[in-house]
């Protein structure tokens, strides 16, 4: 028999779910749902190594069933047995590397093109940098970071294996990219640190452990302050990408809102990839209006193969540009 939850436990269930419910516009039990149940894995297939693309899918099929992924070139969902693929020679080759589909987006959303300055804020493990390395053939000059040191071993060993090119690697906290930070950059990723709460399972009895709305606000201050020092730093005309794996409004369309309505010059763009899970970003939460062009984010429902997500794309109008 099943063991009856903690009443705080299950009324700090009942509210995450009803937030969840909301934000998603469906019926508290249809969220539980679709928070619960482990996430499947995708892999793409790195271009920047030896061996063409081609050789490369030929033995990713030959390892276990994949499906290709419609809105990403060289990406796969994997249906079939995920250890095949982690435990083969062609990931330890870094020939493929297996990550959350949703993961995909941003670099996507950030059409990095070469001879471009990027900086991937808080670049941690390091997959996202090596997507967009790859969408450049290597071509752009890459500036990763991550402002907890403890990290950057992981990210240095995840582009090394991936034959990534970077230029520089740092360790700034990202609420003082401004401060430290002397470069400007084309195009900038923030994915942010956040509350995490795409990740949670909710068929496991701990999922909500450390889930509260006083952490909710706590991180939407600093993404807010993170992504006012990132904006600093991006040149005129440039893209930076907002993006977290999480639900909260607070922590999503609540800091980019503060950012398009201090400065001007923020313009939120389409994102420019049609992913099917993909919903709008909300125009209000709890009785606050968000601006109306955050329409253009997205907000990813999950799935079985893509976890709670949300991309935003901002670009830096020039001087003298027409808004």
């Amino acid at each position: 028999m099943a063991r009856r939850p903690h009443p705080a436990d299950q009324r700090r269930r009942d509210a995450f779910l009803a937030r969840a419910a909301a934000v998603w516009e469906v019926k508290p039990y249809e969220a539980e749902r679709l928070a619960s149940g482990g996430l499947r894995s995708s892999v793409r297939i790195n271009p920047l190594r030896s061996r063409s693309v081609d050789a490369i899918r030929a033995d990713l099929e030959a390892l276990t069933e994949v499906a290709p992924i419609g809105w990403c070139e060289n990406a796969f969902h994997i249906v079939g047995d995920r250890k095949a693929v982690t435990e083969s020679a062609i990931h330890a080759a870094g020939e493929v590397y297996v990550m959350n589909a949703s993961s995909l987006i941003p670099g996507l959303a950030m059409g990095p093109k070469p001879g471009e300055d990027i900086l991937d804020v808080c670049s941690s493990p390091g997959g996202k940098a090596a997507h967009i390395a790859a969408l450049t053939g290597n071509g752009a000059r890459l500036h990763v970071n991550d402002g907890i040191r403890s990290r950057l071993k992981k990210i240095r060993e995840v582009i090394e294996l991936m034959g990534v090119d970077i230029v520089d690697m740092t360790e700034i906290q990202g609420q003082y990219l401004d401060k430290f930070l002397d470069a400007e950059f084309d195009r900038i990723l923030l994915d942010a640190q956040c509350s995490g709460e795409g990740m949670a399972d909710l068929s496991r009895p701990d999922a909500l452990k450390f889930w509260t709305p006083d952490r909710i606000e706590k991180m939407s201050r600093l993404q807010q302050r993170m992504l006012v020092a990132a904006f600093k730093k991006l040149r005129p005309g440039g893209v930076l990408v907002y993006s977290t794996c999480t639900i909260a409004p607070e922590e999503n369309e609540a800091p980019v809102d503060h950012l398009v309505r201090h400065n001007p010059n923020a313009v939120i763009e389409p994102i420019g990839v049609d992913v099917p899970e993909g919903r709008p970003g909300l125009a209000k939460w709890e009785g606050r209006s968000y601006h109306p062009d955050l329409r253009h984010a997205m907000r990813v429902v999950p799935s079985d193969f893509l976890e709670a997500f949300f991309v935003c794309r901002i670009r830096k109008q020039a001087a003298g540009e027409p808004a």
